[in-house]
C-alpha cells in the first residue's frame, strides 16, 4: 500500500455497506474513476451479468474512467480479446489491470529461462491461455527438477512429460498427484508464483470452482513460500491508481468487486471506497442465489421475512454477518451491477 493513502477501516457494525443501493446512478457523482472486477460483475465468463453491459455503458457516457481491475490468470492482451466477445466496448476502458499479466512480467524479469512446474487450465476450460509462456524461455520440468512453481490454473499439472489432473476445480479436493507434487517442490524449497489468488468462482454452471488460490494456501500450509499477483495484494491496486494518475486522487476513486476477501478488503487496505456487488461469489451465502437478477423490487429487506432461494431480498442481516466473519466491509452493497 502506498505511503500517501490511508486504509479505510470499516467493522461490520459500522460499515455504511449495510445500506443497500438500488443502481450505481444514485452514488456515482462522487466518484471520477471506476475499478472494475470481471467475474460476478460483468460477466461470468461466458455471457454478461444482467443489467452489467448497460451499466458499464452509462458509466462511460457520464465521462467515468473506467479500469478493469481482474484476478485473470491470463494475459492483458488475450484478456481483453474476450472484452468484446462478451458485449463490452474495450475502447471506453483506461486501462486493463489483471494478475496474469503481473505475474508473467514478473517471470520475465526474475525466471526467464528456468525450468518450471505448471498448475494450469485444462485446454476446453474458458480460461485456457495456449501461449502464456511464450516469450519466457520455460522448460516445463517435473517437480523434482524445476527451479520454481506457477500456480497459474486449478485443472493440470504440466512438467513437460505428462499433464496430469489435479481434480480440483469441481471437488475442492486435490488429487494425490498434486499433492505428492506440492510436498516435492516444498522438500526442494521451491519457491511458487501464483497468478490467480482467487479461492473460488461462480462457473456459468452456476457451480461453484476452485481457483489456484486454494493451492496456493495449500501450499502455504505445508510450509511453502508464495509470491501472489492479483488482488487484494498491494501491487494489483497501485498499478491500476498510477495508470489514474495524480489528477484523479484516491478519494475519487471507487473499486467494484463482488468478493470480500479480494475487492472489498483489497479496496481497503489502499485506501479507496468499495461497492459490493451480492449477487456474485457470495449469493449463496447470503441467500440470493438467483443468477444475478437486476430486479429492484427484490433487492433490499429489513431481514424479518425469511425469504431464501430465487428471488429471495437481500437482508441486511445476512450481509452483516458476511462482513463480520471477514472482519471488513464496503463503503456502498448493491445486489447486481445496475445503473
Amino acid at each position: 500500500m502506498s505511503s500517501a493513502r490511508a486504509e479505510i477501516h470499516c467493522s461490520a457494525a459500522s460499515c455504511p455497506g449495510l445500506s443497500i443501493v438500488s443502481g450505481l446512478s444514485a452514488l456515482i457523482a462522487d466518484y471520477d474513476a471506476v475499478l472494475l472486477d470481471q467475474f460476478g460483475v460483468l460477466h461470468d465468463g461466458k455471457q454478461p451479468m444482467p443489467g452489467a453491459i448497460e451499466c458499464f455503458e452509462q458509466l462511460a457516457a457520464a465521462g467515468k474512467r473506467l479500469i478493469v481491475l481482474s484476478n485473470t490468470s491470463r494475459r492483458r492482451q488475450f484478456a481483453l480479446s474476450k472484452f468484446p466477445k462478451l458485449g463490452f466496448d474495450g475502447r471506453m476502458l483506461a486501462g486493463f489491470v489483471c494478475s496474469g499479466e503481473q505475474a508473467w512480467q514478473h517471470i520475465k524479469r526474475h525466471r526467464s529461462g528456468q525450468r518450471v512446474l505448471w498448475l494450469s487450465w485444462a485446454e476446453d476450460f474458458q480460461a485456457w491461455d495456449p501461449n502464456y509462456l511464450n516469450g519466457l524461455d520455460l522448460l516445463l520440468a517435473p517437480a523434482s527438477e524445476a527451479d520454481f512453481v506457477l500456480c497459474h490454473g486449478s485443472m493440470v499439472i504440466r512438467d513437460g512429460r505428462e499433464s496430469m489432473p489435479t481434480e480440483l476445480l469441481e471437488s475442492g479436493v486435490p488429487s494425490v498427484a498434486l499433492l505428492e507434487a506440492l510436498r516435492e517442490c516444498n522438500k526442494r524449497r521451491l519457491p511458487m508464483i501464483c497468478a490467480n489468488p482467487d479461492l473460488q468462482v461462480v462457473l456459468p454452471s452456476g457451480n461453484l470452482g476452485h481457483m489456484p488460490g486454494v493451492i496456493a494456501q495449500l501450499y502455504e500450509q505445508l510450509g511453502g513460500t508464495v509470491i501472489y499477483f492479483g488482488k487484494p495484494h498491494a501491487s494489483a491496486f497501485d498499478e491500476a491508481l498510477q495508470l489514474l494518475g495524480p489528477q484523479t486522487p484516491p478519494s475519487r476513486v471507487l473499486h467494484v468487486g463482488d468478493s470480500v476477501a479480494h475487492d472489498i478488503a483489497g479496496a481497503s487496505q489502499a485506501g479507496i471506497h468499495s461497492l459490493f456487488i451480492a449477487s456474485g461469489i457470495h449469493a449463496d451465502e447470503l441467500g440470493i442465489a438467483d443468477g444475478g437478477s437486476a430486479d429492484t423490487s427484490v433487492l433490499v429487506s429489513d431481514g424479518d421475512e425469511p425469504n431464501a432461494g430465487l428471488n429471495a431480498a437481500l437482508t441486511t442481516e445476512a450481509l452483516e454477518k458476511l462482513f463480520s466473519a471477514y472482519n471488513t466491509g464496503p463503503t456502498h452493497t448493491m445486489r447486481a451491477f445496475v445503473w
